[in-house]
């Protein structure tokens, strides 16, 4: 209606009638007497007048539906004022009131996020100065929290109307397009089913790999294939075989936390990039931890299953520098291992995977240790430097294994230290030399036991109440006890490591340092410990007669400088490793309170031990009878 044109036919020609008829909506008029050729005329004008009035208002429309569509709106800057015209296009994507067009400039930055400001600023800012077109892609902060994505483009202007310019612009929404790119990306590189990374993100994160890291370090490309997993899709169905994929994809993901990286290669494999390794010996135990972990319950629809794995390894470079070879290496590798049975690992080589199969059977050998007793202790002497007394004990443990005997130390240590065993081995020494100890204090000996304790120990919220609890159990006074950390242990974490020797002082019970001298060496952390002995490092012991890796060294001078350090600080003394009469009696001179070493005896099983002390209690009293008749 409103483009119909209406010409009026009046027989007057005063302005007011003039005005009344364009008031009532006139689109033109004519006067009487008619002349039908000027109202020809007329009429012609007005409807082509028409036309292009509804051919206007029709591309309005057009426009404004395309930038509904499109997300998009215009604006104009008026530079003078810092006011800012909007289009109704512009207000919805702004989430502005529909009934007003104009902001102050400072307003509308408001929205701006944070983070984006700057950039904002900076573009509109380049393009008043240079007059070269902006475009930037920025974030709005809407109610609640929310984020719209923008495009914002904008051109400088100017005219009679603005000497100074004006910027006019479009802002359209790219909120949905941001949204589509990131599923997108998704689908590329992730799998929807366990929302790991797929085989494509994992290739890259190798080549990556290849790229930045140096020659002299070490990494390993594991494949995960689960055994026999076509029996369980064929008994729950592919909804159960799906859950158990998902159930190991979770497992897996805790090796994200320790910086690994971890997907699903396809089907019921996963792939692993296992980063900054330091030893072979770092993913034997990673490995078999996962074989571990895997092999828990997993419950599906009622129903707890027990799975387990077959896992190949490439190591970079120990067996290949190549992508293509690290890959295919550890596939074929994990299909080796699913031939030999499952449920192991096995290296792309074969020297690697001997290696590493002997370490898989000794920690299945340990764990059984552990559950059947085979992990003893042994005692070695501690005596006083000048009466050569008994005075204590270090608690060592050995394993008794039934087919190849007794194992030191340090064959097994490592791998348990690694492999989490650490734990309960440790507390069984633990609570075993508690017991043994308050034995032979009833036996009427006075002895200390010191105990090592593992930084793993250490560590566990459970520290302390475990020595409650061994204390306890056995009856020991706490003033029999002595617990021993190494110098690097402490430094690991060295406030932790303050707090719970602390605690230890406080409830009576002596520590003492081991190895000190050959880690950190720090004076000012030493003297932040709380510590009731210092054990001077057989290395240091060596020294003396000028025998062993410091040869070179002055003879002794070592030694006798960390027993003066430690007596500064009113720490005990107790020098390992004493091998010879020269070197016990230089240590008494210098004031080592206490002496250990071969010299005075090896460790020994408690029996044998125990016969120690009654040998010496016998030597001693005939040497007083002696001394009686003598008399």
């Amino acid at each position: 209606r409103e483009a119909m044109p209406v010409v009026m036919l009046t027989g007057k020609d005063d302005k007011e009638a003039i005005e009344q008829a364009f008031e009532a909506g006139a689109t033109d008029f004519i006067t009487k007497p008619v002349n039908w050729s000027l109202l020809s005329q007329r009429i012609t004008y007005a409807l082509r007048g028409s036309e292009m009035y509804r051919q206007l208002a029709s591309s309005q429309q057009q426009l404004k539906e395309a930038q509904r569509i499109a997300k998009m709106g215009y604006w104009m800057l008026d530079v003078s004022e810092n006011q800012v015209h909007m289009s109704e296009g512009a207000n919805q994507i702004l989430g502005l009131a529909s009934s007003r067009r104009c902001y102050a400039l400072d307003e509308l930055m408001r929205q701006v996020h944070t983070d984006d400001l700057e950039r904002v600023v900076n573009a509109m800012s380049l393009t008043l100065v240079t007059g070269e077109p902006y475009k930037v892609e920025h974030r709005l902060m809407r109610a609640h929290g929310n984020e719209t994505i923008v495009v914002q483009q904008g051109e400088l202007r100017k005219d009679k109307e603005h000497p100074k310019g004006h910027l006019m612009g479009t802002v359209q929404d790219v909120t949905e397009l941001h949204q589509a790119r990131a599923e997108l990306e998704y689908q590329t590189y992730y799998d929807p089913l366990t929302n790991l990374p797929n085989r494509r993100s994992f290739e890259a994160q190798v080549a990556h790999m290849l790229e930045e890291t140096p020659e002299d370090s070490l990494f390993a490309v594991a494949f995960v294939g689960l055994d026999r997993f076509a029996l369980i899709n064929d008994s729950l169905g592919h909804g159960g075989g799906d859950s158990v994929l998902q159930s190991v994809a979770e497992r897996l993901r805790e090796l994200e936390g320790r910086g690994h990286f971890v997907c699903r290669f396809g089907g019921d494999v996963f792939a692993l990039l296992l980063r900054d390794l330091h030893h072979i010996d770092d993913c034997d135990a990673m490995i078999t931890q996962l074989l571990h972990r895997i092999s828990d319950a997993i419950v599906v629809a009622e129903h707890e299953l027990y799975i387990s794995a077959s896992i190949g390894v490439s190591l970079f470079p120990l067996e290949s520098e190549e992508l293509d070879e690290l890959v295919k290496g550890a596939e074929a590798a994990m299909l080796r291992s699913k031939q030999e049975g499952g449920n192991r690992m096995t290296y792309r080589t074969a020297e690697m995977s001997e290696g590493a199969q002997r370490r898989l059977l000794m920690e299945k050998a340990m764990r059984r240790g552990v559950d059947e007793g085979e992990f003893l202790v042994y005692y070695q002497p501690q005596i006083d430097a000048q009466s050569g007394r008994t005075i204590g004990m270090e608690a060592l443990v050995r394993w008794q294994e039934p087919q190849q005997g007794l194992v030191h130390p340090d064959h097994f240590i490592p791998l348990a230290e690694d492999n989490g065993l650490i734990i309960p081995i440790g507390e069984q020494v633990l609570r075993e030399a508690c017991r043994q100890t308050r034995s032979w204090l009833d036996m009427g000996f006075k002895l200390c036991v010191g105990v090592n304790i593992s930084a793993q120990q250490l560590a566990r919220d459970d520290f302390i109440p475990t020595i409650r609890s061994a204390l306890a159990e056995s009856g020991l006074p706490v003033e029999a006890l002595e617990i021993e950390v190494t110098e690097s242990m402490a430094m690991n974490d060295f406030e932790a490591t303050v707090e719970k020797l602390q605690q230890l002082r406080d409830m009576g019970i002596k520590t003492s340092m081991d190895d000190f001298g050959t880690g950190y060496s720090s004076l000012s952390y030493l003297q932040q410990l709380p510590l009731d002995t210092l054990k001077v490092d057989q290395a240091f012991v060596r020294c003396i007669e000028g025998e062993g890796e410091c040869a070179d060294c002055e003879n002794g001078a070592i030694a006798s400088a960390v027993i003066a350090m430690s007596h500064s600080l009113g720490l005990h003394v107790i020098a390992e490793g004493v091998e010879t009469e020269y070197q016990h009696q230089f240590l008494r001179l210098q004031g080592s309170e206490t002496l250990q070493g071969y010299l005075f005896g090896r460790p020994m099983p408690a029996q044998q031990f125990e016969r120690h002390l009654l040998d010496e209690c016998n030597r001693q009293a005939e040497g007083d009878n002696g001394s009686m008749r003598a008399m």
